[in-house]
Formats: structure tokens, C-alpha cells, sequence
């Protein structure tokens, strides 16, 4: 393929599509025109070229900005999956069981006394979700954190390593196929949870552009008595 004749096409096509303008080349158009001319490279010596174009979830670098979506998703900080408050985002299983042990200790205590003493205690509710916590040693968390964990080295794999494109759906499956393995009937991988992981592990959708292209090798040919 000759480079020159699609280069005069390609600005055809542009100019066509969004007029002539007659004005100075940015640097970032310069930089992107060099990009394209390292593209334009690869047909030099193609005899076919496809461009395949995709969407995916992809890990995010220095350049994406945060979108509307993600400043959304931290109106859910405090919550899990279940709408419920989070206390693991503000209070370790030790401190729930040091507050749980003085309040027993102090069974006539008023909550003015005892938020006083923990400043971080909002309501009396948080004393109720505390004992609950530790009833169940913390095993929704632990579950919730090894979930997570599965769908990053799924969600790494896929998409790092063999370079497959990954949407929110396989995220879910990931969360489900875990969740079965723990035997975690109550878990929902809601869209929350899947906006958590993608958040807290810098995921986010991007549009992927992919050129394959086909050349002719050259053949070469030795002789075995080395000239």
C-alpha cells in the first residue's frame, strides 16, 4: 500500500466530514497526528488491514477523569450491598467488641454518656449493629473481601493477560460464581457493589480501537555451507 494515497484520502474524508479550517497546529494535535503516522506505518507493507472496535473495562491511568458516575457511587460509601450501614468503613471488630464490652460493663449508662466517650457513636442503633457484627465474627466482610479478591484475579486475568474485553455483566458472574462457592445465599452483587469494586480497584469503561494487519514475509534462504 502506498502511504502517501491514503494519507491525501484520509484528509479527504476529514475535510469533507468537518470542513477546512486554516488555523495553528496545538501541540496535543501534533503529538496525536504522530500517533496516527505510527498507525499509518503498520499498512505500509499490509496486503489487508482491519480495524475492530470495541468497548471494555479497562484499568485507568494518569490521563482518565473521574466521571459524574464515580462521584455518584461515594453517596454509597457508608452502605453495603444491602443498603445497610457499613461499620466496617469506620469502626475494626475490636473496637466494636472494646465499645460492646464497656457498655456491658456499664449496663445503666445513657447513650449521652457513652457517645460522649466514643465519639464516634451516632445512635444507640450503632450498639445494636455492633452486637450483630460480632455475632457473626465479621463473616460478611471476610466473604465481601474474599469475593473481591476473586474478581480482581478474574477481572486481571481476563482482560491484563489474555486481553479479552470485560464488561459490568462479567463482573457480576465473577462476584456469583464466588458467592456460591461460599455458600452466601443473602449476597447480591447489585450494581452498587459492582460500582464499589471498580472504584475502590481504578476500572472504568473505555473505547478500545484494535488494527489488525496481514503483510507478506520476505523469504530468506542460507546456504548450509555458510556463504
Amino acid at each position: 500500500m502506498k502511504l502517501l494515497n491514503i494519507a491525501k484520502h484520509l484528509l479527504h474524508l476529514a475535510e469533507g466530514e468537518y470542513g477546512f479550517e486554516n488555523s495553528t497546529t496545538a501541540t496535543d494535535e501534533i503529538f496525536a497526528a504522530e500517533q496516527l503516522f505510527e498507525v499509518l506505518k503498520s499498512f505500509k507493507d499490509s496486503y489487508f488491514s482491519l480495524l475492530y472496535t470495541y468497548d471494555t473495562l479497562e484499568f485507568e491511568d494518569e490521563y482518565d477523569e473521574k466521571t459524574s458516575e464515580d462521584e455518584n457511587d461515594d453517596e454509597i460509601d457508608d452502605y453495603d450491598e444491602h443498603g445497610h450501614f457499613n461499620l466496617q468503613n469506620r469502626f475494626t471488630l475490636e473496637e466494636m467488641e472494646n465499645i460492646i464490652k464497656w457498655v456491658d460493663q456499664h449496663p445503666n449508662a445513657r447513650f449521652a454518656t457513652i457517645s460522649n466517650r466514643f465519639k464516634k457513636i451516632k445512635s444507640m442503633n450503632y450498639i445494636t449493629r455492633f452486637r450483630e457484627y460480632i455475632e457473626n465474627n465479621g463473616t460478611r466482610s471476610d466473604k465481601s473481601k474474599k469475593i473481591k479478591e476473586f474478581m480482581f484475579e478474574q477481572f486481571y486475568l481476563k482482560r491484563a493477560i489474555e486481553r479479552d474485553a470485560v464488561h459490568d455483566a462479567d463482573l457480576e458472574l465473577y462476584a456469583i460464581q464466588k458467592e456460591r462457592e461460599l455458600n452466601w445465599d443473602e449476597f447480591k452483587a447489585s450494581k452498587s457493589f459492582i460500582n464499589s469494586f471498580k472504584r475502590q480497584n481504578r476500572i472504568s469503561s473505555r473505547r478500545v480501537n484494535k488494527i489488525i494487519t496481514r503483510t507478506k514475509l520476505k523469504k530468506q534462504f542460507c546456504s548450509l555451507n555458510g556463504n
